[in-house]
């Protein structure tokens, strides 16, 4: 009988130990987990589909949610043709003199737009500037064609400098990013980011551009002091029947520029409230 009682209590000693064991790998694996708990706290859930918040020098992910889903972009993809031909000036493959004599095909892509006739010479600078502040669909086709050719060898020159940005989870099919019958662009908010990061780094005089107030971006035209934020000064939205409503932000405070992310917004007025919740808690914390 003691020889049994005996046995029975190693036992419940080993199965003891065994347990706390597990506890303390629970514990460790807790911990680990952490600073993404407290990030959480911090930064309540944006009301969007994707969103994400990152520094601009070091490229530290501040925020992220749903950051690796890859969502319709609408024009936000402009941001790509815009990386694209700033390279290719950079590189001294065109030049901003340079004339684009535009294309039926340009000339008639709808949506947002300038007045462009088709077969008539039109100067890269200006078309860029209808692009970048305007988000003008033919205008970005036409520097698209006239970097490759055509829309669908764009297409995939954009899909290769993608991978070279090692944005792991973004596809194109047009500059523009409508849907005109052949699929849409697709991006995750993380590569949306980094894309915006590359297009900063490489290119800080961009927002020499997208500082300017537009039609699209209220939260620079001073209208809803709601929306209003310090330091503004762009990047570019984009909203399709697919996409919802998204914006890709920049502002800097000092020496921090941070980069913000909300993509797929039901109304067009939350994705400017949610980038200014997002962005005074980034310059609070940081």
């Amino acid at each position: 009988m003691r020889k049994t009682t005996w046995a029975f209590l190693m036992l419940t000693i080993f199965v003891g130990l065994t347990l706390l064991r597990d506890s303390d790998a629970v514990e460790a694996d807790w911990k680990f987990q952490g600073p993404i708990t407290l990030t959480e706290k911090t930064y309540e859930k944006v009301d969007a589909q994707a969103a994400i918040l990152l520094d601009s020098q070091t490229g530290e992910i501040m925020y992220a949610q749903n950051a690796d889903t890859p969502y319709p972009v609408a024009s936000m993809s402009k941001m790509m043709t815009e990386y694209m031909l700033l390279e290719a000036i950079k590189e001294e493959r065109v030049d901003w003199d340079d004339e684009i004599v535009v294309s039926e095909n340009a000339a008639a892509t709808g949506g947002a737009r300038v007045h462009l006739v088709a077969g008539e010479a039109y100067p890269i600078k200006d078309l860029y500037e209808a692009m970048a502040i305007g988000s003008a669909n033919n205008a970005a086709v036409a520097i698209g064609e006239y970097l490759a050719g055509s829309t669908t060898a764009f297409a995939e020159q954009m899909n290769l400098k993608a991978a070279e940005l090692n944005l792991r989870s973004s596809s194109f099919v047009n500059a523009t990013g409508l849907d005109t019958g052949n699929g849409q662009n697709e991006m995750t908010a993380r590569d949306v980011g980094m894309l915006a990061y590359h297009l900063l780094n490489d290119f800080p005089d961009i927002v020499k551009w997208t500082v300017e107030p537009t039609h699209t971006n209220l939260m620079l035209d001073g209208a809803n002091a709601d929306w209003s934020i310090a330091g503004l000064d762009g990047l570019k939205t984009g909203d399709t029947n697919a996409a919802g409503y998204s914006f890709t932000a920049t502002a800097k405070r000092g020496d921090k520029r941070l980069i913000s992310v909300v993509m797929g917004a039901e109304e067009g007025a939350t994705r400017f409230t949610e980038t200014k919740k997002l962005m005074e808690r980034g310059f609070d914390n940081g």
